[in-house]
């Protein structure tokens, strides 16, 4: 028998959300300036945003500086501003909220202990859009999922919605609505179907006494799936007969944006509402044999007229289009918005006198215009899938800002200044023909000039300062290029002699402002400086390739040279810069094999790197080199750059490889240690790496595209097209990116604008989570680690405050390396963490603080001991130290559980392994490990759970207990020296709790359990303390987004199970939970949630 308490009359814990990153489902601009009389007169914009049940306002910083809880129970879908109030909906709920509150809220005057009352209202339906009547601030319409529209009217107090009149032409179902007041009694209603039409109508409310009634101007049939976005256009200006126009922008399941004509014509006909509602009532629209008179169809045009313009674009579902609040009748930009999480820009051009004609009856109708939509950009700022939110507003001087808000709980803002009245902006991409700039240059002296039909090119170029560029000719040619206004050139004099070298010109290397290093084919080596050039040696054999060292000393700078067909491979070479005379020559002792890509000198340490990805040390003594030992090879694929990390540049060194991954080595007295390892998926090929203020930047190549990339954002900063890495190319990052690359004999000269003069720049708001479901979560004691359906695992901080507004998620690395979704997670202290997911993939990495330079982390160790098809899923694992090394026991998608030495010198030795029935194993835990002797308990998707001990070299089933009905998705388990309890969470809704005797070989002794303890399927289960009592008090999460808090106490030997706490959870599809320092635990699913579960009510 047990004992269940659905509450408690003594004082009780209660669960308290104190932070959360969840998906973003609402934005709208709030000008404070236009709403209100702020103390200096300007213009203030803030961003508000709908998390969850929570409204956030930002600042143009992205610091959060109000948050308000709006919706008790359900996510906020909407927002719109107008007349001094907020209009927020989700689902049926719908709330206003006076502007004044959020005023008061940003100046401080609001009290924290007492948050503004705020009146959460439930419509009859779904709504898809609202908008509070421009005219009459105490008016509004919602748009519901059935094409209805419904009045609203806000009470005095500013606070109450209530319900009025609600007006349908037809009751489709609605996937998508768009509604704006074209008069303070009428509104424009457009409606996207579950079956691809678009319905176009107007809602007449006249004075409120009179009924209202409704028209329909336009059914548009074309899409070939649900209409999952619509926008109607600001009012067009079509010249100074004051005739107007407008537009309607749609998009769908079929991928296709659409643009219709929606001007209304003098004596077209329309379709009253009581004649065409019946013929739509299931959204299949277009028979004759409904309610509608088949005449009433034929004389309209409600299903005759064709899109302006159509085009495909993202690659899977677009969720919304929208057009920015200015707009003119020849065109301007059109954004979409899709489940690919891009922001996609596109330019709408029209036919503007073809327009006109068919608006003043002059042609048939719409059809006859030209218009075409093209593509400008796409902006992959989201991580994971879907942009859930939009919103646009437009800034003085005509730029458009467009926020976006993702599942990934980010928040991105475009600055689009492309319609903007700036004046003419800069061209960021030119591509320059050398006969061009030769065409501008002085004419040579008649020994050096070069015939006619020679076909001249640029060779070899480098920056060798913040704005100036130096590059060589095919023909020997020297030229310095200036960016200012206009890139500007200037030809270098040279005798006959340096010509002939320069047309061999193999390597050109600036070292430092205003000087560069050149090698040419016949082994000399010549000085660039003072715009002069000059010869400063020879080598004994073809120069391949330099790479500059740095300073040495005071005066003196160091460079390698690699040398093909000569006796040396390499020589360290020393520069006196008041002499620019060498002043020693050192051969570098190497295999003539081996091809070196990059080099570095770090304390007394030559570091260099090859193209097949080893690597080679040497210490400097003297005049002398000694090998150093090298770190292992990591990667077959040429090693792109070595240099000092800038955080610690004494202590750790970085490298980046044409295999993905970055690596990060600690420099100790006797060898090069890896501390970290990744391979950022937006850049496949790596080239470089450099710190910008705190930021680690990477840059690289993808595809044709040259990548910059913040790695410690997880954002891209540039992407390019250049054709691809096989090209030469050079780039400079102070300030801002420039880039010049060779391309079918051209010169590429891409120049990264300043911010203020971009035509479009991105900057990151707010950032966010993982794109997809969190299925797994592990703390260490400092770190928590988050896995997910996006196959990344995540790495965070958490920042705790008395003060709300400053509790943070940091994320602080980021690796993916899996190839299916994550499945488990587990800390072993605070250096080793354990990963799992489908395709049989276990994964061992090690964490390392590297000071300054943050957290490192590089893969250990990759389980290789698959079956035949590699196939299988690990479902779960557990690990435990043992005798100095570790022990890991495994559960398979096939019923089978293995458990595994493991060692970082000598990997994986399996010690038992055991086979369940068919069912699959969902979990297992360590219950004994003692002489050799493992005891493990598993549950399985039949319900029930299994005790098993290995017995030489295989796993017996002792003990089975059904427990649920169905699956078992979720255990912990809590032992003492009396009794372990096994507490499980299932398929069927229910708890469980189960009591092993440890004295008795974990013989199942007592069962118990709660039948509905959720209203869906349990998937997160964790112990979260043990009371004075011996009770175990312990926390569920849920797919019906409930995180619930129970405590289990014996009282006669019998359980008794109580709830102490239920709370509404913004976090969908939960899959995991687990207890982090101070109280708190973090609920993971679409989005990440932090609880406090210490404090009592």
């Amino acid at each position: 028998m047990n004992h269940y308490a659905q509450k408690s009359e003594i004082a009780r814990p209660s669960l308290r959300r104190d932070h959360q990153l969840t998906p973003v489902t609402g934005l709208c601009f709030l000008d404070l300036g236009a709403t209100s009389s702020s103390d200096d007169g300007e213009q203030q914009q803030y961003l508000l945003a709908g998390e969850d049940t929570d409204l956030k306002v930002y600042d143009g910083e992205g610091i959060l500086q109000c948050q308000l809880r709006i919706f008790r129970a359900q996510p906020i879908h909407g927002i719109s501003v107008g007349g001094g109030s907020v209009l927020l909906w989700g689902n049926q709920a719908v709330a206003v909220l006076p502007v004044s509150v959020i005023e008061a809220c940003l100046s401080g005057k609001a009290d924290d202990h007492s948050p503004p009352k705020i009146v959460e209202a439930k419509a009859p339906d779904w709504i898809y859009d609202g908008a509070i009547c421009p005219e009459d601030p105490s008016r509004g319409v919602l748009v519901t999922a059935h094409n209805e529209a419904l009045e609203f009217c806000i009470a005095d107090d500013g606070r109450h919605v209530v319900f009025g009149r609600i007006v349908s032409p037809s009751r489709p179902i609605l996937y998508s609505a768009n509604s704006t007041w074209v008069s303070g009694s009428c509104v424009l209603i457009a409606g996207g179907t579950v079956f691809g039409e678009i319905l176009l109508w107007k809602c007449h409310f006249d004075d409120g006494k009179q009924q209202p009634w409704c028209e329909v101007l336009f059914v548009f049939t074309g899409h070939e799936g649900s209409i999952f976005g619509v926008d109607i256009s600001p009012e067009i200006a079509m010249g100074e007969d004051g005739k107007t126009a407008r537009l309607l922008a749609s998009c769908s399941d079929d991928r296709t944006i659409r643009i219709w004509d929606i001007s209304e014509r003098e004596g077209a006909p329309r379709l009253q509402y009581d004649s065409f509602g019946e013929a739509r009532e299931t959204g299949f629209g277009g028979g004759n044999d409904g309610g509608a008179a088949p005449a009433d169809l034929s004389a309209t045009r409600v299903a005759s007229s064709r899109p302006l313009a159509m085009v495909m674009g993202h690659i899977s579902r677009i969720w919304h289009v929208r057009f920015p609040r200015t707009f003119g009748p020849a065109g301007g930009t059109v954004y979409s918005f899709g489940e690919d999480s891009t922001l996609q820009r596109w330019r709408l051009d029209v036919d503007e006198v073809q327009w006109r004609q068919g608006l003043s009856g002059e042609s048939s109708g719409s059809g006859d215009v030209a218009a075409s939509l093209t593509h400008l950009e796409t902006y992959a700022k989201h991580d994971g899938k879907h942009i859930w939110a939009t919103a646009l507003a437009e800034r003085s001087g005509g730029e458009v800002v467009v926020a976006t808000g993702g599942q990934d709980s980010k928040i991105n803002l475009l600055i689009d200044r492309s319609t903007a009245r700036v004046g003419e902006l800069p061209r960021e991409l030119r591509m320059l023909v050398l006969k061009d700039v030769v065409a501008k240059l002085p004419v040579r002296g008649q020994e050096f000039a070069i015939p006619a039909e020679t076909r001249e090119a640029f060779h070899r170029f480098a920056f060798i300062g913040k704005d100036t560029l130096l590059a060589t000719s095919t023909t020997g040619r020297l030229l310095v290029g200036s960016f200012g206004t206009e890139l500007t050139w200037e030809e270098i004099g040279t005798d006959g002699t340096t010509l002939s070298a320069l047309r061999a010109c193999t390597s050109l290397k600036s070292p430092m402002e205003g000087l560069a290093l050149l090698g040419t084919a016949n082994k000399k080596i010549f000085l660039f400086r003072g715009g002069e050039i000059r010869e400063i040696g020879t080598v004994p054999g073809k120069v391949a390739d330099i790479f500059c060292l740095g300073s040495s000393e005071s005066g003196k700078l160091e460079f390698l040279v690699t040398i093909l067909g000569g006796e040396e491979a390499m020589q360290l070479l020393t520069l006196d810069l008041e002499t620019s005379a060498i002043t020693s020559m050192i051969p570098v002792d190497l295999d003539n094999r081996f091809v070196f890509t990059a080099a570095c000198l770090v304390n007394d340490l030559l570091v260099l790197g090859s193209r097949h990805g080893h690597m080679d040390v040497f210490r400097r003594l003297g005049a002398q080199l000694t090998p150093f030992p090298a770190p292992d090879r990591r990667t077959a694929d040429s090693i792109t750059s070595i240099k000092p990390l800038a955080t610690s540049p004494e202590k750790h060194i970085i490298t980046t490889s044409r295999d993905g991954n970055y690596r990060i080595y600690e420099i100790g007295p006797s060898s090069l240690t890896l501390r970290h390892e990744t391979a950022p998926t937006a850049v496949p090929n790596l080239e470089d790496s450099w710190m910008s203020g705190t930021d680690l930047i990477l840059c690289g190549f993808r595809s044709k595209n040259f990548v910059v990339w913040n790695e410690t954002r997880h954002e891209e900063v540039l992407r390019l097209d250049c054709g691809g890495a096989h090209r030469a190319f050079a780039y400079d990052r102070q300030d801002r990116v420039r880039f010049v690359f060779n391309k079918a004999a051209t010169l590429g000269v891409y120049e990264q604008p300043e911010t203020q003069k971009a035509v479009a720049w991105h900057r990151t708001l707010k950032r966010g989570t993982h794109g997809r479901e969190v299925r797994a979560i592990a703390f260490s004691g400092r770190y928590v680690a988050t896995g997910a359906e996006d196959t990344a695992i995540r790495i965070w901080e958490y920042k705790n405050s008395e003060k709300p507004l400053q509790r943070k998620m940091r994320c602080v690395k980021v690796v993916k390396v899996h190839t299916a979704g994550l499945q488990s997670l587990k800390w072993l202290g605070e250096e080793l963490l354990f990963s799992c997911s489908g395709n049989e993939e276990f994964m061992v990495w090690r964490a390392t603080d590297l000071g300054a330079a943050g957290l490192g982390l590089m893969r250990e160790a990759v389980f290789e001991d698959r079956s035949a098809d590699g196939d299988l899923r690990i479902t779960s694992f557990d690990v435990a130290r043992v005798e100095g090394v570790v022990g890991i026991t495994m559960a398979f998608s096939n019923s089978v559980v293995k458990t595994y030495r493991y060692s970082a010198d000598e990997g994986f030795e399996l010690l038992a392994t055991g086979r369940y029935t068919g069912a699959c194993l969902t979990q297992v835990r360590h219950l004994k490990i003692q002489d050799g002797t493992w005891e493990v308990v598993t549950a399985a998707t039949d319900g029930c759970v299994g005790v098993w001990k290995s017995e030489g070299g295989e796993f017996v089933l002792k003990y089975t207990a059904r427990v649920h009905q169905s699956s078992i998705k979720a255990l912990d388990v809590h032992s003492t020296a009396e009794r372990v309890v096994l507490l499980t969470g299932g398929d069927d809704n229910a708890l469980g709790i189960t009591t092993l005797d440890p004295k008795d070989g974990f013989k199942p002794v007592g069962r118990a359990g709660v039948r509905k303890g959720h209203a869906a399927a349990i998937n997160g289960l964790t112990v979260l303390r043990v009371t004075e009592r011996g009770e175990v008090v312990y926390a569920t999460v849920s797919n019906d987004q409930r995180v619930k808090m129970w405590q289990v106490g014996w009282r006669q030997g019998v359980e008794e199970v109580t709830l102490l706490a239920d709370q509404y959870s913004g976090v969908a599809d939960a899959g995991d939970l687990e207890v982090i320092e101070g109280g708190k635990v973090v609920v993971g699913g679409v989005g990440l949630e932090v609880w406090d579960f210490g404090a009592t009510v």
